[in-house]
């Protein structure tokens, strides 16, 4: 099964790394980019939504690095029941092995203080996110893009496809220059279940 796992973890990070080009569905990029992180660490045990942090801890560590500084991040993070790479502090943790301006450039990347309101009833998104990130819009099938300039706007839900089996399931995701996402809709749940 080890096999299989490791074909799997990098067919996800595939996928997970299309959200922002639009070549597969948002809720697929999101949903596969945090299942290839939680596949790449488990033996840490990370459950549901933990892609996130554990992609802030591979960042802080460095390729080379990572095998033994992210089990150590992920641990002391957990320990001070800390689940989401969202702090608000500038210090870099003790084990981060970037230096203090690529640490502060990494905190930039992030997806915190994105802001995500859905309202279906209304056909629309409230949403403010950063310079440089990739919005997606979904109802049913029929998605759309646009780009986070730092402003809070209200963007429009894409019409249906009514011949779409899918039509009516809304939602919506950002993507950070970095690499970090955030989801609402029934992917908002998803990320926000915690074990």
């Amino acid at each position: 099964m080890t096999g299989i796992l490791e074909e799997a973890q990098r067919y996800l990070a595939r996928l997970g790394a299309q959200g922002p080009l639009g070549t597969v569905h948002p809720w697929a990029a999101v949903v596969a980019g945090d299942l290839a992180q939680r596949i790449r660490w488990r033996s840490l045990g990370p459950g549901r939504g933990a892609g996130r942090l554990l992609w802030m801890c591979e960042r802080m560590a460095t390729a080379p690095l990572a095998p033994d500084f992210v089990p150590r991040m992920w641990r002391a993070a957990r320990a001070r029941g800390v689940d989401a790479p969202d702090w608000s502090g500038t210090t870099p943790p003790g084990d981060c092995a970037l230096p203090p301006d690529r640490y502060r450039a990494l905190l930039a990347e992030r997806a915190t203080g994105v802001h995500l309101d859905l309202r279906e009833s209304d056909g629309e998104v409230r949403v403010a996110a950063p310079p440089g990130s990739v919005i997606r819009l979904w109802n049913g099938a029929t998605t759309t893009l646009h780009s986070g300039d730092g402003e809070r706007t209200t963007l429009v839900l894409p019409p249906p496809d009514p011949a779409g089996p899918s039509a009516g399931n809304v939602g919506a995701a950002v993507f950070s220059r970095g690499g970090d996402r955030l989801a609402t809709g029934w992917l908002g749940a998803y990320m926000a279940i915690r074990r």
